[in-house]
């Protein structure tokens, strides 16, 4: 396997520890009052803010400012408006600071750089990014001039906002402005080659900036031990990673031990979790270590407890922060034992650290996690200003009656967009798209603006529950985000490749049972070429897969493509699983898959459960469960212990091999592994006996495994055996859509879609229309 050896490398973490769109009627245009009398009321500076965060027009600004002398003196004392421009880049409506410059240099102020430095300092503390690349432009324009601050903004916002072309060709502008280019510039040059999943540019990266004359150093080995978890965990990494940890600041030190444990925890890799523990202050997370050993037990066989690694002896003792146990709140979250995610939470107050927003994300997703949605409701209710809080809002979401709040959340301050986002995932899984518009008017009413991130929780939902067409997701994501992320074309993929895989397989247990029957012709059927995606010539940015060319989403699609493409990105891990599974177990081509694997592998990219899964769906489709198995081993030897999709997977392959025997041993020896089955696997055991037309067996076997989700209904007996299996199915993770949805289902869809819509436009119509930049271009 090709990893990326950290000889070649040597930085911090992420740099700081840290849709059918209805006509809108646009809401009644607020009336603006004049804020500037010719003695103002109000102290200069304030009247100032208020002035510029309520009068869009440069205009109407310039006409009252001309009109005051005691505003007009104050504008026109460069130091003073660095306060102001410093205090409007930190309200609302941060806009209104680039406006304020603009009509300074109107009224004759000599503002310098020195003011766009002020407003950039602020956005990108702020992590307005698109803003804030908006603003240097805006500098370059008006005063023909940057600086090396600036330009180390302008990489840190190309950085996060994904346009990486644009990022690695950064050390030009320095060049062409004669600046020399710091460790920082080069540290984020870096992050966007591991970020990017380029290890071969990150090589690169590394050598051209050791000839710069910036070896890598002890904050370069922190940096990549940050960022690695973007590509899969490699021994060297961490090892040079804590070997750094006592020559960098503290905080770096606890991002990086954390960044490193995150990763380990997300494999279950109990044992090395347990050892990068030991390095923090065991004062603190010793009862954390203690819980998570006592969880292990409750979930794991002895045989499985045992400790193959060696005690590392740790330079320096780490202290933990928030993030350290919102990691461990999230991981017991997942196992659903909300209890202990409490207990984290006290343990942390005994520790004498205080909750940040990250544990209030962490305890709202545990919240949502154990079906306890409306305490979550209560956290996020408590912290918005009552004024702000419509009474539409309970309607449509879990109720909070009843629950109190788990932590004094006063310094907290306002809700944050992580929060939202947060809160719209928990409430799209119990409430629907209903509690999605909801969410929407909470997040305008509070003056947060939903984000990449709001829009791919929606898309996905109503990928995954809604079973939304391709071309409407694809609608959606254009409508709602201007910038498209390869994480929102992985879901018009994944999208299309449902409906794929239905059109070749078909759907239910009665299309693979006409098949084997004696007494049915089941359809023959010409595989459906034009309806099926094909494979590129290119690799990235989706790893080669191209849209059917029937699709109706196509066209729309290729702008899409497009833009990944000028951006530099690369396919992640998450991409090229999915072209593994469409060469796999769309097209049938296990050489293709294979050879896709391998290239992941050349990439220095470690693949995980999803990559191994494909690689078994596609063997045991064909028959080939030896090379399935060997996938599973593969797996199990990689630290991705199998799970019940792996097993489903197997148990699915024979069933449709008519071999109900094999199946139902597979399910057996998935429960003596201890792994709970779900609704799948227990669905497909029971398809095997119908295949065979065991229609009684099949019954049986439904209802006996039934209890194991939940008590069988009273009047079960009275039902037929496609009524079981449909109510059944129905358990699985809530209600679950059929793959042929009914066009009032579909009217209803669109209807609720459009209704997210308008929550959207009306944000724009009442915040980002107002101080709209008359340019969109700047040099």
């Amino acid at each position: 396997m090709a990893a990326f050896s950290p000889s070649h490398l040597s930085g911090d973490g992420k740099h700081a520890p840290n849709y059918l769109a209805p006509s809108v009627e646009p809401r009644p245009v607020r009336q603006i009052r004049d804020a500037t009398p010719k003695s103002p009321k109000l102290p200069p500076k304030e009247a100032l803010l208020d002035l510029f965060l309520t009068v869009p027009q440069n205009a109407a600004l310039l006409k009252r400012l001309r009109a005051s002398n005691v505003l007009l003196e104050y504008i026109m004392d460069s130091q003073r408006m660095l306060d102001l421009l410093h205090d409007l880049a930190c309200s609302k409506s941060p806009r209104a600071a680039l406006t304020a410059i603009n009509v300074a240099r109107k009224l004759g102020c000599n503002l310098g750089i020195n003011a766009y430095e002020t407003v950039a300092f602020r956005l990108g503390a702020r992590k307005d990014w698109e803003l804030l690349l908006y603003v240097i432009r805006s500098a370059k324009h008006n005063t023909y001039q940057t600086t090396a601050s600036l330009l180390n903004w302008r990489a840190r916002a190309l950085l996060e906002t994904q346009n990486y072309t644009d990022l690695y060709r950064i050390f030009d502008l320095f060049q062409a402005n004669n600046f020399r280019p710091s460790r920082r510039t080069w540290h984020l040059v870096l992050s966007g080659y591991i970020r990017n999943h380029d290890l071969t540019g990150a090589k690169d990266c590394l050598r051209d900036m050791e000839a710069a004359g910036f070896p890598p150093n002890h904050s370069t080995h922190a940096l990549i031990g940050t960022l690695y978890q973007n590509i899969g965990p490699d021994e060297q990494v961490k090892e040079r990673a804590l070997e750094a940890l006592p020559h960098v600041p503290g905080p770096i030190a606890t991002a990086t031990v954390n960044s490193l444990m995150q990763l380990r925890l997300r494999i279950y890799d109990l044992d090395e979790v347990s050892h990068l523990l030991s390095a923090f202050d065991q004062n603190k997370v010793g009862a954390v270590s203690l819980m998570l050993a006592a969880s292990r037990a409750q979930h794991q066989d002895t045989a499985q407890q045992t400790t193959n690694f060696n005690p590392y002896s740790f330079p320096i003792i780490v202290a933990p922060d928030a993030v350290t146990f919102a990691m461990f709140i999230d991981y017991f979250a997942h196992l659903q034992e909300l209890p202990r995610c409490l207990a984290v939470l006290d343990h942390m107050r005994v520790a004498g650290i205080r909750p940040t927003q990250r544990t209030l994300t962490s305890l709202i997703r545990a919240y949502f996690l154990t079906s306890h949605g409306g305490a979550a409701v209560r956290l996020v209710a408590a912290m918005c200003n009552p004024a702000t809080m419509p009474p539409e809002f309970f309607k449509n979401v879990p109720s909070p009656e009843g629950h109190a709040l788990a932590l004094d959340i006063t310094r907290l301050g306002p809700p944050s967009r992580q929060i939202f986002n947060c809160l719209l995932r928990g409430v799209l899984r119990t409430n629907g798209l209903p509690a999605a518009r909801s969410v929407l008017r909470l997040m305008r009413e509070n003056d947060v603006k939903p984000d990449h991130k709001t829009t791919q929780i929606i898309a996905s939902h109503t990928q995954r529950i809604e079973r939304a067409r391709p071309r409407d997701i694809m609608r959606m994501i254009r409508g709602f985000a201007p910038r498209i992320t390869l994480q929102q074309a992985h879901i018009v993929l994944a999208s299309t490749m449902r409906w794929q895989k239905y059109l070749v397989d078909g759907i239910g247990w009665n299309v693979t049972a006409a098949k084997f029957s004696l007494t049915r012709r089941a359809p023959v059927k010409p595989y459906p070429e034009e309806f099926v995606s094909t494979v590129g010539s290119n690799f990235d940015p989706l790893a080669g897969i191209e849209l059917p060319r029937r699709a109706r989403q196509r066209g729309t699609f290729r702008p899409i493509e497009q833009s990944l493409a000028d951006r530099g990105i690369k396919p992640d891990p998450a991409t090229i699983a999915l072209r593994i599974r469409h060469d796999a177990v769309i097209r049938g081509d296990m050489n293709s898959a294979t050879e896709v694997f391998q290239t992941m592998l050349s990439r220095g990219l470690h693949p995980n459960q999803y990559h191994y899964s494909a690689l078994m769906e596609g063997f045991a489709k064909s028959g080939d469960f030896e090379s399935a198995v060997e996938v599973m081993r593969s797996a199990s030897r990689a630290s991705f212990e199998p799970d019940v999709l792996m097993f489903t997977i197997l148990i699915v392959g024979y069933a449709r091999n008519r071999d109900p025997d094999m199946a139902l041993r597979i399910f057996r020896r998935m429960v003596a592994a201890g792994i709970k089955p779900d609704v799948p696997a227990i669905d497909a055991v029971a398809s095997a006996f119908f295949f065979v037309g065991a229609y009684e067996l099949c019954w049986r076997v439904l209802t006996s495994l039934w209890q194991h989700i939940t008590p069988l209904p009273t009047d079960i007996e009275k039902t037929s055996l496609q009524s079981a299996v449909t109510y059944f199915r129905s358990l699985h993770r809530g209600i679950q859509r059929t793959p042929k949805t009914s066009r009032e289902f579909r009217t209803a869809l669109h209807r609720e879609l459009a209704l997210l819509f308008r929550e959207w436009r009306y944000w724009q119509l009442s915040h980002s229309a107002r101080l709209r930049p008359r340019s969109k271009t700047l040099a």
